[in-house]
């Protein structure tokens, strides 16, 4: 599959880093202690969502492409997008959906320590059983200092930042809150544009196709999400959590792993370009449908 150059680079994912702190900060000042009190309260609801996470979700992809008769490129793009790890854009998402945010954040930040050596062994394992999908298989390594980094900027600072002003300066995070989540949505949406105008040749080529596949894909990992909640007996708020946690892939992890260590493979880079766009809008939309169904 010739597609053409993807155009992303480290300029891009230092914006979306910045943009993503931006919302967790604004989620920030609106979260107290004691919903993480909560939360280690009841670690079923953290096992169910990484039980999605890690195991199902890349289990369900790795059959899906076994009976499909897609390029080789993009199926084992599909399982490198199932075996990353939910990204801190899901915190903001659940926020939006009236969720339980500070599990969304404790899963977040289970999922990304432990996609250190779940990850590679994940992706591994699973593109091996794909052979189609294995035959374009290199070696693949997490660079963990990059990740935990990634992880501390978007996601410790900014949370550090907004306790601390929530605990002594309350007046002063309410507003800037109310800033914030008006902002942050702002830039994403300008992030998610700059995104699709940079790369319109690519987006253009075999649209429908990648789109569908991805489409399908996403709303497999949502449905797995939700799932979870349901059969482990989750309350509405939690269930959306693991909902939006499993279907918001850290595509943009994927991005670069592509083109560290596939040399920017046509249809893996498309694959996880698709998700880093979509995902988000969907997102948006579930968090909406959601909004929507507390009112009902």
């Amino acid at each position: 599959m010739d597609i053409g150059p993807v155009n992303y680079t480290d300029s891009n994912q230092w914006l979306l880093n910045l943009v993503l702190a931006s919302m967790i900060l604004g989620i920030a000042l609106d979260i107290r202690w004691t919903d993480f009190k909560a939360v280690m309260k009841m670690p079923r609801a953290i096992v169910a969502g990484l039980t999605a996470q890690f195991l199902l979700l890349p289990a369900l992809t790795t059959i899906l492409t076994l009976f499909l008769d897609l390029p080789s490129g993009v199926e084992l793009g599909m399982i490198l997008v199932s075996a990353c790890p939910g990204g801190a854009v899901s915190n903001f998402i659940t926020h939006l959906s009236g969720g339980n945010t500070a599990l969304s954040i404790s899963m977040t930040a289970c999922a990304s320590v432990l996609a250190v050596v779940l990850m590679p062994l994940n992706f591994v394992f699973w593109a091996g059983l794909n052979t189609d999908a294995s035959s374009l298989m290199h070696s693949i390594e997490v660079d963990a200092t990059s990740l935990m980094v990634t992880l501390f900027i978007v996601l410790a600072i900014p949370l550090k930042i907004g306790f601390t002003l929530r605990h002594y300066r309350k007046e002063l995070a309410k507003k800037l809150h109310k800033i914030l989540k008006a902002t942050s949505v702002i830039a994403l949406a300008v992030f998610v544009i700059m995104a699709i105008k940079n790369n319109h040749q690519a987006f253009l080529s075999h649209f429908e196709f990648i789109f569908s596949v991805v489409f399908f894909h996403n709303l497999l990992a949502y449905s797995l999400g939700y799932s979870a909640g349901k059969l482990t007996g989750l309350s509405t708020r939690d269930t959306k959590a693991t909902t939006i946690e499993v279907g918001m892939q850290n595509s943009s992890l994927a991005i670069a792993i592509v083109f560290s260590q596939f040399n920017g493979e046509s249809g893996m880079a498309l694959v996880s370009a698709f998700w880093a766009t979509w995902h988000l809008l969907s997102g948006m939309l579930v968090a909406l449908i959601f909004k929507k169904w507390d009112e009902v």
